[in-house]
This record gives C-alpha cells, structure tokens and sequence, in this order.
C-alpha cells in the first residue's frame, strides 16, 4: 500500500504574465526515477535529479494531462518541470507525473 506522505504544491503559469501561482496542494508518494537524466552540451555532461510523484486521482488534476508546459512541481523547495503524466490505463485511482529539477 503507498503512503502519500510528501507535501507538494503544484502552480500553474499565468500565460499573460508569465508569472506562476500555486494550483493545488496535495500529498504525493515520491521514488526517485529510475535513471536521472543526462543533458549534453557544448561537450558537457550535466545530471539531472528525476522524481517520480505519485499522487491520488481527482478531477482536478486532468487539466495537467494536456499542459505539462504550464504546470510545475514545488517539493522541499525545489522547482520541478513535469516532463509526463500518466493516469495508469485511464482507471483514475492515481496519477504519476515525472519531475525534473531544474
């Protein structure tokens, strides 16, 4: 059974200010993924830390499925871009969304 432990803030981008807001506050069960991701540029290699947030289904969260862009994680003061969100086989019990640290 998972424990959704972890407090976590999810904002929205105003797209006329570009300013973010907090949309939801939730509880989220978070593992790391399973390999953080490597960014090569100008012949350098950076890591980036990758969680996975899970997170009970509810209505509110399907406007995130089609705008991952807008939407950001806030976890123990971090900023995490949701780079996927996936509502297992569209049963609506939980949604997993990947996030980035940047």
């Amino acid at each position: 059974m998972r424990v959704y432990d972890k407090r976590i803030i999810l904002q929205k981008m105003d797209e006329e200010t570009e300013l973010w807001e907090d949309a939801l506050t939730m509880h989220a069960s978070i593992n790391k993924a399973q390999n953080d991701s490597e960014i090569s540029s100008s012949g350098t290699t950076k890591i980036s830390r990758v969680l996975n947030f899970e997170v009970r289904y509810f209505k509110g969260l399907e406007q995130i499925a089609d705008n991952t862009e807008l939407y950001r994680i806030i976890y123990n003061g971090s900023r995490y871009n949701i780079t996927d969100y996936d509502d297992y086989m569209l049963q609506h019990k939980t949604v997993r969304m990947r996030g980035v640290l940047y």
